[in-house]
């Protein structure tokens, strides 16, 4: 019993002495956990005192041997706090909100922890310390940027924020260069781009506009990271929304920003084909684009008839004249323009089904060019044929 005490007393005076680290310095914006021969290295060149932390320029480090003393009684201390009545008073509410910021810390996929957080915070609106809460969720992204907890759990503070703040432009221009940082750091990041996409609709059109331009050198770096395109299309979509673009009511030849914008997408995206042999991400992205512009083209046609050759017929051509580049291209020992004509060719495939019209005017000029689509098919993946001449008859 008394080495059970005495083990007890030895984890409360650990955890209230890594309390103490984050109550002193409440600017730390890292937390790395260290093997304890390495946090010796760090310890030798510093004055402090403690075996298991160092903390220097807001940069904190754990020795891994004394997480598991650590996480016991941090729990057990979280446990305790939250024993109090449905509306803790302020001294328990206190002891809340400091057990489990550690908790979170040593173990951020605690429901438990983050929602009795949200408890505290929904029972007094304050505002600074919900932005305190958005640099704890930072801190803990830092180091394990893909938790999904606290991405929701940050999610809720800003929607808190929002109640209180009339113009959270500032906020949400902050929140989109977090991401972009996180996502340098930690590649295919899908649920930080998520919350990117999250905040679209607290932008104003001009942040919409200005998130979609600066986006461009970025995805342009990170071609075959299709987060980004993902993110680009939420953009374009806002867009079309602030501009009040609906099918067949606004008309291709007043040639309208949005139809600018859209026009300009496309020419941007076939240049990255181009440039960037076989990434699938690019040719994803021209699927989304080519669906909207085909249906406006076609919109366009049966609203404004023109003898000449029409809108559609000549985006068509031009797709045609793409494919036809990708399929003689000449080899590589990487194989990327192998992949870049069967890419091509699924691509083709798919917009002849969109539309029975649009499958014939494909169907008549491909004729004209590189052969029959069952021939393309065949052409650059001969041991799918069976699948492909089942797509086409589907």
């Amino acid at each position: 019993m008394e080495s059970e005490a005495a083990a007890a007393q030895g984890e409360g005076d650990l955890l209230h002495q890594f309390e103490r680290i984050l109550h002193d310095d409440p600017l730390i914006d890292e937390v790395g956990f260290l093997h304890p021969t390495q946090l010796h290295s760090l310890l030798a060149d510093s004055a402090n005192k403690s075996q298991h932390f160092w903390c220097s320029d807001h940069k904190l480090a754990v020795s891994t041997d004394a997480l598991p003393d650590l996480y016991r009684a941090a729990r057990h201390a979280h446990s305790n706090a939250t024993l109090n009545p449905p509306s803790p008073s302020p001294s328990a509410a206190a002891l809340i909100m400091t057990h489990s910021k550690a908790l979170l810390i040593l173990c951020p996929d605690l429901l438990t922890a983050w929602n009795s957080r949200k408890k505290v915070l929904s029972a007094n609106y304050d505002l600074k310390h919900l932005k305190d809460e958005l640099q704890l969720c930072a801190l803990i992204l830092s180091y394990s940027p893909k938790n999904e907890s606290t991405w929701c759990h940050r999610r809720w503070v800003i929607t808190k924020l929002a109640q209180q703040i009339q113009d959270i432009s500032e906020l949400i221009e902050n929140e989109s260069l977090l991401v972009k940082q996180i996502a340098e750091k930690s590649k295919m990041n899908y649920r930080a781009w998520r919350h990117r996409c999250w905040l679209i609709p607290f932008m104003k059109a001009k942040q919409v506009l200005d998130e979609l331009n600066r986006s461009v050198k970025w995805t342009e770096l990170h071609v075959a990271d299709n987060c980004c395109f993902h993110y680009r299309r939420s953009l374009l979509l806002a867009l079309l929304d602030s501009h009040g673009v609906e099918n067949g009511k606004d008309s291709l030849y007043l040639q309208s920003d949005a139809h600018l914008m859209w026009k300009e997408e496309i020419r941007w995206n076939e240049m990255l084909i181009r440039r960037y042999q076989g990434r699938e991400s690019l040719w994803i992205h021209r699927r989304f684009l080519s669906q909207w512009w085909l249906q406006q083209l076609m919109n366009s046609e049966e609203t404004c008839p023109s003898k000449e050759e029409s809108l559609a017929d000549l985006f068509l051509a031009q797709e045609i004249h793409l494919l036809s580049d990708c399929l003689s291209a000449p080899g590589d020992e990487f194989g990327e323009t192998r992949v870049q004509a069967g890419l091509a060719a699924l691509y083709t495939l798919w917009i002849s089904k969109q539309d029975a019209v649009v499958k014939g005017k494909v169907e008549e000029r491909l004729q004209q060019s590189v052969g029959s689509l069952k021939e393309v098919l065949a052409r650059v993946s001969s041991d799918k044929s069976r699948l492909w001449t089942q797509l086409l008859h589907c």
